[in-house]
């Protein structure tokens, strides 16, 4: 690992060994695959160099790795992540901010929509949450489900547990909105890339992260997952490399629950909470299935039902609002939230209308 940021401005000695995989990895036609062919046929980068085309010149690719503010992991070193190394798409190097030790441990993906429902980012968040003391969550920094796993990863910054593979250059924010929530990983987790400094996202950069995802994980969750989406091809990448996937189920009308709910359909786990999750990767410590599991994902302890209907009775007006706002705005599962409804409906409370929302009656 060798650090190229310097604030004070002194002059820092870039290892030559560094400098020559990244000009050769940063040479136009040479991906990764191509990287170690070459590297297996010359046995060293700076040999490399000399049988390609137009190699990355070295004083740009300097002027790059000092200006990165970031560190770097060789292929070879031995805190880079074995999972990377089954695939000859292995990148050879991984620009990184924040603490490389979480690579060490157990690692759980949890993936999903980006247009998540308010229900799928709660229990992304939870689920993270309650696994974040044993296992380091791993997901994209992308919006919805992504960054719910994130937060629910920093819950306890000191589990040191959020993974954060970016689909950008290490000193690019994407989407920008994350830009505190990418901080905040850099700071109590890891960000992690093989994209070179100053680069921003196109199509084959998230590919490449998906892939990276799906590499790093000892086990995955899938949260709303459309029936063609990066989500479901990150998930099949996973079950390729025997990768244990396991899903969330989705409502059956949902289109954002249609892709996840067919791996279901074809064999991979339906999990309903963390201990589901725990049992499915036989960690070992006495498991103690919850009484209501559907419900453990995503809310902390029973409630008293007077003060959720109390609670959802003041959200409300005689203007009509969605079910998914109530449920954002109360906390609450959404299955939660409709036995909720259905009682404060029977009781005359409150008028459910056919567009899916409620008001006070």
């Amino acid at each position: 690992m060798i650090n190229f940021s310097n604030s004070l401005g002194f002059d820092i000695l870039i290892d030559d060994v560094v400098l020559d995989w990244f000009c050769l990895i940063n040479t136009s036609r040479v991906g990764p695959k191509t990287f170690w062919t070459l590297m297996k046929t010359y046995k060293t980068a700076k040999e490399s160099l000399k049988h390609v085309a137009n190699p990355f010149p070295k004083s740009s690719a300097e002027k790059i790795l000092r200006s990165a503010n970031c560190d770097i992991i060789l292929a070879n070193e031995s805190s880079f992540p074995k999972g990377l190394r089954r695939s000859c798409f292995c990148p050879p190097m991984l620009y990184y901010k924040g603490d490389k030790s979480i690579l060490s441990k157990k690692k759980i993906a949890i993936i999903g929509a980006r247009n998540a429902s308010i229900s799928g980012m709660s229990i992304a968040k939870n689920l993270a949450s309650k696994l974040s003391d044993k296992f380091a969550i791993v997901s994209g920094l992308a919006k919805g489900i992504d960054s719910s796993a994130h937060f629910g990863s920093l819950s306890i910054p000191e589990n040191g547990a959020a993974i954060a593979v970016l689909p950008t250059g290490i000193n690019k924010v994407y989407p920008k909105e994350n830009t505190d929530l990418y901080e905040k990983i850099a700071k109590f987790g890891i960000l992690l890339t093989e994209v070179a400094p100053n680069s921003g996202p196109d199509l084959g950069m998230f590919q490449a992260r998906n892939r990276i995802i799906s590499l790093l994980a000892d086990g995955m969750i899938i949260i709303e997952a459309a029936a063609k989406s990066g989500t479901l091809a990150t998930a099949k990448a996973a079950l390729d490399v025997g990768c244990e996937v396991m899903v969330v189920p989705g409502s059956p009308i949902d289109p954002r629950s249609f892709g996840s709910n067919l791996l279901i359909k074809n064999g991979a786990t339906l999990v309903q909470n963390h201990v589901d999750i725990l049992e499915v990767l036989k960690f070992e410590e006495n498991f103690k299935q919850p009484e209501v599991p559907d419900q453990t994902v995503i809310i902390d302890e029973d409630r008293d039902t007077d003060n959720l209907r109390d609670r959802v009775l003041s959200l409300l007006s005689t203007k009509a609002v969605s079910l998914d706002e109530i449920a954002y705005n109360a906390n609450l599962p959404i299955q939660q939230l409709l036995c909720v409804i259905s009682e404060l409906e029977i009781l005359g409370k409150i008028v459910k209308h056919a567009t899916n929302e409620v008001s006070l009656a």
